[in-house]
């Protein structure tokens, strides 16, 4: 729908791009950033880590093995980019809701 971007020239781009689209463009390219003008121009989106870390928590609770090396608590905190102590907690929580990062009241 937008490839009429296409024939600009980079820089032309880059210059009339305000704060977000710019980081949308930097960080994700010129693809992404026509495909969010084309499926949700004119919204405000906030993008939160909360899901990512339900579905990290997900994850962690499907493919935790402690007898395989690629898949203990270690290598998970590794490819995932969080703690032990994160992973850990996922595994120990009986609530899949809990977010393992807040307190424990007592």
């Amino acid at each position: 729908m937008n490839e009429w971007i296409d024939e600009l020239e980079p820089e032309e781009i880059e210059a009339r791009l305000n704060k977000d689209m710019a980081l949308v463009y930097q960080e994700c390219g010129l693809e992404t950033a026509k495909l969010l003008w084309e499926k949700l121009a004119g919204l405000n989106i906030y993008v939160s880590e909360k899901s990512l870390f339900d579905i990290k928590r997900l994850y962690i609770r499907r493919f935790h093995n402690a007898a395989d090396p690629k898949c203990d608590k270690k290598a998970l905190a590794i490819r995932l980019k969080v703690s032990e102590k994160f992973v850990q907690e996922c595994l120990s929580s009986a609530d899949e809701g809990a977010d393992p990062r807040q307190g424990k009241l007592v």
